[in-house]
């Protein structure tokens, strides 16, 4: 399994000699580690016994490794689905974000003709890539994916560039809500496809205790 991080992988509880349960979770990019970090270490002091691991993958490979069975939960942009247990955990949205004085600061909305001439700045590393893809799809599907410079930084490093005004970025409202420099200003994006859901899946039914604990947890933070 290609991830960002490395874990023991998915078993049942009966495969611990102390009674505790590797649980491997994977996640599209940062879209879900962000916005579940504070869930997932509630759950980790809940439950101590029970080892969790969070892999960041690309958006593709997540339901073939939750098939493979080398992931217990699976989290990332897409509806419920009916060939696997699921549930919708929120509502996201594609945004623009940009320095103080870049153009896009001074409107209330962006349209997305506004942004083909427009130069993104994105991370190699973390999937940064495949998000960007992703955000650009969702806002015109039927066009390339935004021009972009690719830049070997990590993700901080990526907006601090955009703080500085040496380029801008598509990124989600939930990333919004995690501290980003007061230099950068977010717009929203005028296309009914910059709205999309986010969701979580497993394969059985009646998952083990661990897992169906884990689930309950995201499931009371979703009603929330």
């Amino acid at each position: 399994m290609n991830s960002a991080t490395t874990t023991a992988p998915a078993r049942s509880s009966g495969d611990d000699d102390e009674g505790g349960s590797d649980l491997a979770i994977g996640v599209f990019a940062s879209i879900c580690r962000d916005r579940l970090g504070e869930r997932l270490l509630a759950f980790a002091r809940a439950a101590p016994s029970v080892g969790i691991g969070v892999h960041e993958m690309s958006r593709t490979a997540l339901l073939p490794a939750l098939v493979a069975g080398e992931l217990a939960l699976v989290m990332g942009p897409g509806r419920q689905r009916f060939d696997l247990p699921s549930m919708q955990l929120w509502s996201d949205q594609v945004m623009i974000a940009t320095g103080r004085e870049h153009r896009f600061a001074k409107q209330t909305l962006v349209t997305p003709a506004q942004l083909r001439d427009e130069i993104f700045v994105v991370s190699r590393q973390q999937h940064g890539s495949d998000m960007h893809r992703f955000l650009s799809q969702r806002i015109n599907p039927h066009a390339p994916a935004l021009n972009a410079v690719l830049m070997d930084l990590g993700p901080p490093r990526v907006m601090d560039q955009v703080a500085e005004g040496e380029g801008i970025a598509l990124i989600c409202a939930s990333h919004v809500e995690h501290h980003l420099d007061e230099r950068i200003v977010v717009r929203p994006i005028d296309s009914i496809g910059a709205e999309f859901p986010v969701s979580a899946y497993w394969r059985d039914p009646k998952p083990e205790p661990q897992l169906a604990a884990l689930i309950d947890m995201l499931a009371a933070g979703a009603r929330g």
